[in-house]
């Protein structure tokens, strides 16, 4: 009789009549608000980047695509599914890892998941897959995209080459910088076409939702969306080219390269949007038996939807006071860089071979040094990081051997290499880098990571993290050697070698002082 009573309550309490969708907001809301720091910087991007300010309506995208589909997701009895909770909670673990390693992209997509996951869990797998789109979409939230940065400017430089090349213009190519006979062209970030990119597949994901039922249609098209805007910057570099070779520099090379190009990918979304009309499907009519527009909770006590709820809360809060411990205590000593005396045959000198130095910010400290042994000069620079947070961190997307905006160097070579450091065997990074005179550069770049050497990011970034959760100081350091190209001998390398035991006793001495 209790429970006849109780059944009865909870479906004339509207709070309670619909409690699974009550119980995923809480959960979300809950998840988000614990990790209020990482919803912070995603909203800082959003504010901040262009190529990201579509990010203010993924939310209102998303909860539109789900009123839409109110319908179809009524017509599915919630149920919990407790499997997601352990989504909830490795993504949980994920975000701790990001937080050691300094790696906010990681950070922002674990607290995306962890909100899918936990709604997954409150609600069940069958409104999960109903409501697969809009949960889906909440993804374009996350800030991410600029990874692809290096292969999309490839790309874009390839195509730009071999079409001008196939239409009689001669051209001269070092890495992304050609030269024809009308002048100097580069393709950098700006012309990557990873905003067109991102905008096109946005806009195409809630084009192949709205306006196809079927799941290959929908497939196809957002291939499309990706596929469409790549090929559409390809030949919008070509064309800017071309329009400022043709008019002899008067076109194409200001404010109105800018707007030619977004005149040409609004005409080609146009065109895109138009072809994919032609295979439209109407909408379904809704279920007989859906008549609500919540989400139902079946024979489900409300309690248990609530119960999954805080224990994913809980769950995506348990990891907060472990990332605050992997933090190393704050060292209020200032790191200082001891320039050392002569060793390996090597002497110091002050003169030095360049005015290049590596575009790396935000750095405690840092040196450079020259170098010189039987008439061959060699430069060193080493940029020392200690209590790494963002904005002043080794790794990150700011930091460059060559910055990507920095016009009078650029990379032309870049190729990984072993070299012997201390004896030991690593890979190192060799860069060739030239001027606009066409003076070369030979640099040999490493990481030093609490003790561990490695010329790559993410062994780097994973190394801090290990460092700062195993208890170590995270205090690191970019090393790097450089000399002109000269041929038939690699200075920078043979003075990296010789000088690499005094490089790591400085790097251990200045650790040590804390």
């Amino acid at each position: 009789m209790a429970s006849i009573v109780e059944r009865r309550v909870e479906r004339d309490s509207p709070l309670l009549r619909n409690a699974p969708l009550v119980a995923a907001a809480i959960a979300a809301l809950g998840i988000l608000l614990v990790h209020a720091d990482t919803v912070a910087s995603i909203v800082a991007i959003w504010w901040r980047s262009e190529t990201f300010a579509h990010g203010f309506v993924v939310v209102p995208i998303a909860l539109w695509l789900a009123w839409r589909k109110r319908a179809e997701i009524a017509a599915v009895p919630a149920r919990p599914w407790y499997p997601a909770l352990a989504i909830v909670a490795g993504m949980g673990a994920l975000w701790m890892l990001a937080v050691a390693a300094e790696v906010i992209g990681i950070r922002q997509f674990a607290l995306a998941f962890m909100v899918q996951a936990a709604i997954v869990a409150v609600v069940g797998l069958g409104v999960a897959r109903a409501a697969a789109f809009p949960l889906a979409f909440v993804l374009f939230a996350v800030p991410a995209g600029e990874l692809l940065l290096p292969i999309l400017i490839d790309w874009t430089a390839d195509f730009t080459v071999w079409a001008l090349r196939a239409t009689g213009v001669p051209v001269f190519r070092e890495a992304n910088h050609f030269v024809i006979p009308s002048g100097n062209w580069s393709v950098v970030e700006a012309c990557s076409g990873l905003r067109y990119l991102i905008a096109s597949l946005m806009i195409g994901v809630v084009y192949a939702a709205v306006s196809y039922r079927s799941s290959w249609r929908r497939a196809a098209f957002i291939l499309a969306s990706v596929v469409v805007p790549i090929i559409a910057n390809w030949l919008r570099a070509y064309m800017i080219v071309m329009i400022g070779h043709l008019s002899d520099n008067e076109l194409a090379v200001g404010v109105d390269h800018i707007i030619y190009g977004w005149v040409f990918f609004g005409v080609v979304m146009a065109l895109l949007f138009w072809v994919g009309s032609f295979w439209a499907e109407p909408d379904m009519p809704p279920p007989a038996r859906a008549k609500a527009t919540g989400v139902t909770a079946g024979d489900v006590p409300a309690s248990r939807f609530f119960f999954v709820a805080a224990a994913a809360i809980a769950l995506a809060a348990v990891w907060r006071p472990f990332a605050v411990g992997a933090a190393p205590a704050p060292s209020a000593v200032k790191p200082v860089l001891a320039p050392f005396a002569a060793a390996g045959g090597w002497a110091p000198t002050a003169t030095m071979v360049s005015e290049w130095t590596p575009g790396f910010h935000g750095e405690s400290a840092k040196l450079a040094q020259g170098f010189e042994r039987a008439g061959a000069f060699v430069g060193m620079h080493v940029v020392y990081y200690r209590n790494q947070v963002k904005g002043r961190e080794l790794v990150t997307s700011g930091n460059e051997l060559v910055a990507s905006g920095a016009f009078r160097w650029r990379e032309v070579e870049l190729r990984p290499v072993e070299v012997r450091f201390d004896a030991v065997p690593v890979e190192a990074r060799r860069t060739v880098i030239a001027d606009p005179r066409q003076n070369r550069l030979v640099a040999y770049s490493l990481y030093w990571v609490d003790g561990t050497l490695t010329s790559n990011d993410y062994v780097a970034k994973t190394r801090l993290a290990w460092s700062r959760l195993a208890g170590g100081t995270g205090d690191a350091a970019l090393v790097v050697f450089f000399a002109p190209d000269q041929e038939g001998r690699d200075p920078a390398r043979e003075a990296l070698e010789a000088l690499s035991p005094a490089v790591l006793d400085m790097l251990e001495a200045t650790r040590a002082k804390r």
